[in-house]
């Protein structure tokens, strides 16, 4: 290796130790404000009740009959 190449390799390295901490947080931060947006968009067009036909049924399943 030449020291172009050492001090190319160095750069990179020192590139990846300042930036990746904050693409990390910069990422952390998109997930959080979709999920915030996802749940409030949930809860935007979510009927206020939950009607009597959308309760669920239960089933007995062929395992208790045996």
């Amino acid at each position: 290796m030449t020291v172009n190449d050492l001090l190319a390799l160095l750069v990179v390295i020192t590139a990846l130790r300042v930036f990746l901490p904050d693409l990390q947080t910069g990422m952390r931060r998109l997930l959080r404000a979709g999920a915030r947006v996802g749940v409030a968009e949930l809860l935007h067009t979510q009927s206020p009740r939950a009607d009597a036909s959308d309760a669920p049924v239960t089933v007995a399943s062929r395992d208790a009959e045996a």
